[in-house]
């Protein structure tokens, strides 16, 4: 009997989820793997995260991990009560409820306002803050009311003031604003987590160009040339870098312009069939990866500008 390059690959792609969920602790059955965002993923040839995700709405959420984009999301209130259910978590930790996933609170910035979340083994942040805009249709109303009712007086205050009633203001100018939470990563993205962990660095590096963000350039210490690290993402002081293929000279490296280090990034992705990455921060590395050229977000290797900070500045302040 043989098989069809398609039948393989479907074959590959069962055998795969089977394995990664029966290591999770779930049961096999065919409903499951129809309704399985992760066996569509190994259908499409994405390999599966190093860690798990966290659920969203019930299904697997890879695109806050790999992702960069900010996430309209319900979240509850935080508090230590959950915290002995909560994946990862320690009893007596401060957990916050996300679109019906425990995720830590590791900083409150303001109660009921801000926070800092970290989600199981991953060592990313994300920023949830609650942001406040302008209802236009139920401030038009409210005018309306008040304009067509001159005599009736009318108080939010006692609804305000109650629990269930805390996702919407009412402005001294009577506009109604209405509450949205925002979930923002803060810290480098996680699309390397479907590559190798690599061991700790042995070459001793050290900057050899840097601006107000940090290294933008690292190389072997002690020597004019040698091997080459190209910051492609910058997340608060962390860093993220390229190896560039072959020997290089640190003096040219540092002259070049932003067109000729593009140039070297579409080389390495052109030429080289694996990619080393390493984070970096505060002089020392953090953590080293190899993957496959294809699963690099080509965006990144094109040195395209990256806005981390996605929380918008326009948030209502009472």
């Amino acid at each position: 009997m043989s098989f069809s390059d398609r039948e393989r690959h479907l074959i590959r792609a069962a055998f795969a989820w089977g394995q990664i969920t029966q290591q999770e602790g779930y049961t096999l059955s065919d409903l499951e793997i129809e309704k399985s965002v992760l066996f569509r993923r190994l259908l499409g040839g994405r390999p599966p995260l190093a860690f798990p995700p966290p659920l969203r709405h019930g299904f697997p959420w890879y695109d806050v991990i790999e992702g960069r984009s900010e996430h309209i999301v319900n979240a509850s209130e935080a508090s230590p009560e959950c915290s002995i259910i909560a994946p990862d978590c320690n009893p007596g930790d401060i957990c916050i409820l996300i679109d019906g996933t425990f995720w830590r609170v590791v900083e409150t910035i303001r109660e009921q306002e801000e926070y800092v979340v970290e989600w199981g083994q991953y060592p990313m942040q994300w920023r949830l803050k609650k942001h406040w805009e302008v209802n236009y249709e139920m401030t038009q109303q409210l005018h309306s009311f008040r304009r067509n009712n001159p005599s009736t007086e009318v108080s939010f205050d006692h609804y305000l003031g109650q629990r269930e009633y805390r996702e919407f203001r009412i402005g001294d100018d009577q506009t109604v604003w209405l509450c949205e939470w925002q979930l923002s990563r803060i810290s480098l993205s996680g699309w390397v987590w479907v590559g190798t962990v690599l061991p700790p660095i042995e070459d001793n590096l050290s900057t050899i160009s840097e601006d107000a963000l940090g290294p933008v350039i690292l190389g072997k210490k002690g020597t004019d040339t040698g091997d080459a690290w190209l910051r492609i993402e910058q997340a608060e002081r962390e860093s993220r870098l390229v190896r560039l293929t072959g020997q290089h000279d640190y003096q040219l490296l540092t002259s070049a312009s932003a067109a000729e280090l593009k140039s070297l990034l579409h080389s390495l992705q052109e030429e080289s069939g694996y990619v080393e990455v390493l984070d970096w921060c505060e002089c020392r590395p953090l953590r080293r990866f190899s993957l496959p050229t294809q699963f690099v977000p080509p965006e990144t290797l094109n040195l395209t500008g990256i806005n981390y900070d996605l929380v918008p500045d326009n948030a209502y302040d009472q």
